[in-house]
């Protein structure tokens, strides 16, 4: 079987949480934002059928306004290659489920039963990850808000935080979250399906790698929630101003800074609670 890759353009004001399930719902895996203006947003996704025609009728007549930009097919290899390399940054080691070998214990291994984000080598990924491993305080609890597969709450696990709450707006997404837990034999994430923070009442560690509508979202509390330090990413070098203005609001103090392949990070410090 061969993957489709599509790329989408639709009016901003019909880019909503309907949208995003419906494609999910349809099967679509790898939901990826490529560029937003004031007059529309493109997207891409990925299919696993071999005719996407019927599935992209249901998408124009569920959304009027869609506009299919671009089609492109790949092999199940061409696309393994594209999504699912090994990835290794300091201490931590991952791999596909797939790639496992007998009597190999130095990896994790990630599933991917709905191509959460959290396996293609993404720059953000990496941001948190190298934050992640420069860590040597003693964590009691930390939050992976908006956790996608769950990459980061299983590097948080091997830094020996005791309770790691995993987040995602996305209850397909939890479960590739908990199918990587038990793969892994790690029993200290607790999964939430959601998409606020108001539940978590207080942490010492947040880390959310997600766009930056998310944290300009006072509605999911990401960055007024109370949490003593916090590594964020997933904001394009281009909205850098805008992203430190919001860090700023929200009284965090940055510690560190990281810039890799168009795309930044910050590691900071709650200054107020």
């Amino acid at each position: 079987m061969n993957v489709k890759i599509l790329r989408f353009k639709i009016e901003p004001y019909f880019f909503t949480k309907k949208l995003i399930s419906f494609f999910i719902l349809e099967g679509s895996k790898n939901l990826e934002i490529i560029e937003i203006s004031p007059n529309y947003v493109i997207f891409q996704c990925e299919l696993f059928i071999r005719d996407t025609k019927e599935i992209i009728d249901r998408f124009k007549k569920n959304f009027p306004t869609i506009e299919l930009v671009s089609e492109k097919e790949l092999s199940m290899e061409e696309w393994k290659r594209l999504r699912l390399s090994k990835l290794e940054v300091g201490k931590f080691k991952f791999k596909p489920i797939f790639e496992k070998q007998e009597n190999e214990e130095r990896f994790i291994y990630l599933d991917t039963l709905f191509g959460a984000f959290g396996i293609d080598n993404h720059p953000t990924t990496i941001i948190c990850l190298e934050f992640i491993d420069k860590i040597e305080k003693n964590y009691e609890t930390a939050v992976d808000f908006g956790a996608g597969n769950g990459i980061l709450s299983l590097a948080l696990s091997m830094i020996n935080i005791k309770k790691i709450i995993a987040i995602d707006i996305f209850f397909n997404y939890c479960l590739e979250i908990r199918q990587n837990c038990k793969i892994n034999k790690i029993s200290n994430i607790f999964i939430l399906n959601g998409n606020s923070m108001k539940i978590v009442k207080e942490v010492d560690l947040l880390v959310s790698n997600v766009p930056l509508s998310a944290f300009k979202d006072k509605n999911n509390s990401i960055l007024q929630s109370k949490f003593k330090e916090c590594i964020l990413s997933g904001v394009k070098i281009e909205n850098k101003d805008e992203f430190l203005e919001i860090i700023k609001t929200n009284q965090i103090e940055i510690k560190e800074f990281a810039e890799k392949e168009g795309w930044l990070g910050i590691k900071g410090v709650k200054t107020l609670n």
